[in-house]
């Protein structure tokens, strides 16, 4: 169903995860030489805890403990749970769904596009779920799920576990459709990630972030766009480490992920109360590590490799 590429356990070499709907999953370790090896079921991504396959649908990577790992979250079918796999360095992961406190509330639904993002700006990635049924007729039973159904909302609580707060975002969340793809980016270049959701039923909705409460001091951002001086001028997977005082996160360009989506390939950073970015190091495809130092917070910011910062468009 869906299919990322990405550098788990940060060797240097791409590896590939598949999400297989009803079959255990594919983790590709990628051994160098054009040579791959299936390590799902021993990295503990294959399967659930219980050692069930699960209808894995959709897919998100994020880095959401600030290990400098990227874990994966996958949404499921209803009668199963969302599933958080977290990342405990060198391809093993863990089963955390309930401890982390995502599986009880996707348990009824049926899950599709996902994206961890940083919702507040607290520099912790957040965690964002579409769902929608397969079959109509599922509203003329009862059995305790719906055809149309309601986003869910996650907000990290900084201590590897997430707050269900899909009641307290607005009621535009709580709307029930037939959600299908999810992508997250900064819509208006306002500061503040942004959701839109394609639905199997009429028009997409844009959920647009409006960064708080009012009279409630916001958090600072910053926001990279990438260009590669070789290879794809996107600069698909560059890595980014930034620094705010204790604050330190990654992130990376990625290609698709979510459920038949695309995501802003510009990668933007929550800085809390840090007024500045004390250092970014940039890890390019190319093998390029390139560190800036002393960059404003709350500005949009171009860089190309080799060059540096460039004017913004």
């Amino acid at each position: 169903m869906t299919a990322v590429w990405s550098d788990f356990n940060n060797d240097g070499h791409l590896d590939l995860f598949v999400a297989n709907d009803g079959e255990p999953n594919y983790l590709y370790r990628n051994d160098g030489n054009g040579h791959f090896t299936d390590i799902a079921l021993d990295a503990g991504v294959a399967v659930n805890l219980d050692g069930s396959e699960q209808a894995n649908m959709g897919v998100a990577l994020g880095d959401y403990e600030h290990k400098g790992l990227f874990s994966i979250a996958i949404t499921h079918f209803s009668e199963e749970y969302a599933a958080l796999y977290r990342n405990n360095g060198g391809l093993n992961f863990t089963d955390v769904s309930y401890p982390s406190g995502i599986a009880r509330a996707t348990t009824p639904y049926v899950g599709w596009g996902d994206a961890f993002f940083d919702l507040d700006n607290d520099g912790w990635p957040d965690l964002i779920l579409a769902n929608g049924h397969v079959y109509p007729q599922v509203d003329s039973k009862d059995i305790g799920t719906q055809f149309r159904e309601p986003k869910l909302l996650y907000l990290n609580q900084h201590d590897g576990t997430f707050r269900d707060v899909s009641k307290l975002a607005g009621p535009a969340i709580q709307i029930p459709q037939v959600s299908r793809g999810l992508a997250v980016g900064d819509l208006f270049n306002d500061g503040h990630l942004d959701v839109v959701v394609e639905n199997l039923e009429g028009e997409p909705m844009i959920l647009r972030n409006q960064g708080g409460n009012q009279g409630v001091p916001r958090n600072h951002w910053i926001s990279f766009e990438l260009e590669a001086a070789k290879g794809s001028p996107l600069a698909l997977n560059a890595r980014l480490r930034a620094t705010a005082g204790d604050l330190v996160q990654q992130d990376e360009v990625r290609s698709g992920g979510s459920y038949l989506s695309q995501s802003d390939l510009r990668i933007h950073f929550g800085l809390a109360a840090h007024e500045k970015l004390d250092k970014l190091e940039v890890f390019w495809p190319s093998g390029r590590v390139e560190t800036l130092n002393n960059l404003s917070a709350d500005r949009f910011y171009i860089l190309k490799e080799g060059q540096g910062i460039v004017p913004t468009r």
